[in-house]
């Protein structure tokens, strides 16, 4: 990301651009032509195109503090306060605050001459804020003021007694700590250090003189970090980086894949399982009541056990030696398109196998018996009735005498 310093001209309605070496300004166009497409810039404001107010502020609360600072400023400021675009950045103490305020149309014009230019603004840090607290540093023919909790300027060399009465003309001796004086020249740091103790003597806790550049302090300062007026409407949008995924991202990605498709899977063979279930459930119970009518059902699976089992093994074997010669004889001469076996049950006291059925006729019963009494049962037509055209019959069926 590109540093460069701007200033808005207000004679020429235009921003200037120059290089962190203070080289000479150009203008904004010439100087964008020159950019690559899409160049991220971080701009350093010059401090005639901002100021910066130190209130207290008493009782206000953090979340209530946007509200209130129009109120503080508007007496403070040339133009209207509703023309200014406010930045809070720290405070001394609770309740003294500081407030960099700046024109919203000179900020607008700036991000609408990067947009027009296919540049991308990123940061707008005002010069004040990169010198040390609770200093003044000479730079060309300005002193740069950063006095916590008191002010923060660029005033020219010859106005800067002025500035400086203006800020402690009604301080209390010892009302603030020490503050540094900053030159690369040592004699013009301790002149303007005579000053001071000579005109605010006893404001300052003490005033110390020490050999620095601006610049230097400058570079150092951007490398932390700073503050930035490209706040609310004018907040830059975040951009997006094409990183390449990690390694791990696509075994992830396809484990999380499988592991969703397995779940599916599974959740539609237990779905069509569970229906499977009640099916043959179904199937099973309807079964039970045509073969067992009347009985009453409770524990399914263990009546259908004891059913099978019966009273004893050749109790359960006799029932199906009758079962299949009952079945033999019906299929083995043809009868099964003319008689229908409605129900049966076996009586083990007796030792009979009951069966309910219908035919079409009295013939049909009595072909049917005979079918029987062949395959060695002693067969007895226990009730035969004509409803509905057809013949309702009941079989009792023994063992082989």
């Amino acid at each position: 990301m590109e540093t460069v310093v701007v200033r808005w001209s207000v004679e020429l309605e235009t921003w200037f651009v120059s290089d962190l070496t203070q080289a000479a300004e150009e203008r904004f166009d010439d100087w964008a032509a020159k950019q690559s497409d899409l160049t991220q810039l971080r701009f350093v404001l010059q401090g005639e195109n901002y100021v910066c107010r130190w209130l207290n502020l008493p009782g206000v609360q953090g979340r209530h503090l946007p509200k209130a600072l129009p109120f503080a400023l508007e007496e403070s400021l040339i133009e209207d306060i509703s023309q200014y675009h406010l930045v809070t950045a720290g405070k001394v103490g609770k309740f003294n605050h500081r407030v960099y305020c700046g024109l919203a149309d000179q900020l607008k014009r700036l991000l609408e001459a990067c947009d027009h230019r296919h540049l991308t603004a990123r940061q707008l840090i005002p010069e004040t804020s990169l010198i040390p607290d609770n200093s003044l540093v000479h730079h060309g023919h300005f002193w740069f003021v950063n006095i916590q909790g008191l002010g923060e300027a660029k005033v020219h060399e010859s106005a800067v007694a002025a500035y400086l009465e203006g800020l402690c003309n009604d301080l209390q001796p010892s009302s603030y700590p020490g503050i540094t004086v900053i030159d690369t020249n040592l004699d013009t740091a301790n002149l303007l250090k005579t000053q001071i103790d000579s005109n605010f003597a006893g404001i300052f806790s003490s005033v110390n003189v020490e050999l620095g550049d601006f610049k230097q302090l400058r570079e150092q300062s951007l490398n932390n970090k700073c503050v930035d007026l490209l706040t609310a409407e004018f907040r830059p949008a975040e951009i997006k980086q094409d990183k390449p995924s990690a390694w791990w991202q696509p075994i992830a990605l396809l484990a999380a894949c499988w592991g969703a498709f397995s779940f599916v899977q599974i959740t539609i063979e237990n779905q069509q399982l569970i229906a499977q279930q009640k099916y043959v459930q179904g199937q099973t119970v309807a079964l039970y009541k045509q073969l067992f009518p009347g009985e009453r059902l409770r524990f399914l699976e263990r009546q259908i056990r004891g059913k099978i089992k019966g009273d004893s093994t050749v109790v359960s074997a006799g029932v199906m030696t009758m079962l299949s010669q009952a079945s033999l004889a019906l299929q083995k001469n043809g009868l099964n398109e003319q008689v229908e076996w409605q129900s049966f049950r076996f009586n083990d006291r007796q030792n009979e196998l009951i069966i309910d059925l219908t035919a079409k006729t009295l013939a049909q019963l009595q072909g049917y018996k005979a079918a029987l009494e062949q395959q060695g049962l002693s067969v007895e037509i226990a009730q035969a009735s004509n409803d509905n055209n057809r013949v309702k019959g009941r079989l009792k069926i023994g063992a082989a005498a």
